[in-house]
C-alpha cells in the first residue's frame, strides 16, 4: 500500500541572498520486516547559497560559486578558510579545487595536499575515498597512493551500499563486491535502469537526481545489494548526498522569496 501526504507551502520572506538556496530533505529510515523500508521525508529549505554539499560522519560541508568553503556548526555556517568547487564528507573531509588539486581537512582551517588529480571525490564513514579525474577515469585510494578502476564516470559515490558511479551519458553503475563498505576494488559493474546526473551511496538506501533535477531513491540490502526500482520523490535538486536518516541537496533557486513546508511519503 503506497500513501503520499504534502503539507504546502506557506510563503515567508527571506533575506535577499546572493547565493543559492539550500534544500535540507530529512528523511527517516526504517527497515519494515518485509525487509522493504519507510521513508518519511520532511523538507525544509533553509537559508545559504551552495553549488555543492555533502553529509557524513563529519557533518554538512558545502561550498559556494565563490569556492569558499563551509560547515553547519549547529544551526550555523561556519566559514572555513580555503578554496574548493566539491567537497565530500565522511570519516574525512577530502576535497577539490578547481585546479582539480586534492586536500584532506586536518582540522581547523588546515588542509592537506594530496597528490593526484580529481574532478570528483567521495570519502565514506570508513574513510574509503574514491573519485574521477577529468579524462573520466575512476581511481581508489590506497594507502598513500591512487589505484586505477576500470571504467568511466564523471561521478562516485562511496558509502554503506557500495561505490555507485554516473558517465557522461548519465548511465548508473553498481561496483559488485563493495557492498558494506568493504575495502577492495570490486569486481566489475553492474549495470542499473534509469538515467541520473548524480548518484550517493548510503546506508540501505541510493539517491540521485537526473538532469531534469528530479529527485529517486532506491531501497537495497545485502540480499539485494542493487535493489529492484528507483522511486520518485516530489521536489527538485541538482545535487544530492545522503547520510544516515538524513539527505541534503542543493537547488537551481536564487530568488529572494521562498516557499517552506512539508511533503512526505509513505509506504510499506
Amino acid at each position: 500500500e503506497f500513501q503520499t501526504f504534502q503539507h504546502y507551502f506557506k510563503q515567508i520572506n527571506l533575506r535577499q541572498d546572493m547565493f543559492r538556496q539550500i534544500i535540507l530533505l530529512l528523511a527517516l529510515v526504517a527497515l519494515a520486516q518485509s525487509r522493504r523500508m519507510r521513508l518519511v521525508p520532511k523538507w525544509a529549505r533553509i537559508p545559504g547559497g551552495l553549488t555543492r554539499c555533502s553529509i557524513g560522519a563529519r557533518g554538512v560541508w558545502g561550498v559556494n560559486k565563490n569556492q569558499d568553503i563551509f560547515h553547519m556548526a549547529g544551526n550555523k555556517w561556519q566559514h572555513i578558510k580555503g578554496k574548493l568547487v566539491h567537497v565530500s564528507s565522511g570519516r574525512q573531509v577530502w576535497g577539490v579545487n578547481r585546479h582539480d588539486n586534492i586536500y584532506v581537512h586536518r582540522g581547523g582551517h588546515n588542509w592537506q595536499h594530496i597528490g593526484g588529480k580529481l574532478t570528483n571525490i567521495d570519502c565514506s564513514n570508513r574513510g574509503h575515498v574514491w573519485g574521477v579525474n577529468r579524462g573520466q577515469q575512476i581511481y581508489r585510494r590506497h594507502g598513500k597512493g591512487w589505484v586505477r578502476i576500470g571504467g568511466a564516470a564523471i561521478q562516485a559515490s562511496v558509502g554503506f551500499a557500495g561505490v555507485w558511479v554516473v558517465n557522461k551519458a548519465h548511465d548508473i553503475y553498481h561496483r559488485k563486491g563493495t557492498f558494506g563498505d568493504r575495502p577492495g576494488n570490486g569486481v566489475g559493474w553492474i549495470h542499473i535502469p534509469g538515467k541520473l546526473q548524480w548518484v550517493a551511496s548510503g546506508h540501505g538506501l541510493i539517491v540521485g537526481v537526473n538532469k531534469n533535477h528530479d529527485i529517486y531513491y532506491r531501497t537495497v540490502d545485502p540480499k539485494h545489494p542493487v535493489g529492484t526500482k528507483w522511486v520518485h520523490v516530489p521536489g527538485k535538486l541538482m545535487q544530492i548526498d545522503v547520510h544516515g536518516n538524513t539527505v541534503v541537496g542543493v537547488n537551481k533557486s536564487s530568488g529572494i522569496n521562498a516557499e517552506y513546508g512539508q511533503q512526505g511519503i509513505l509506504y510499506r
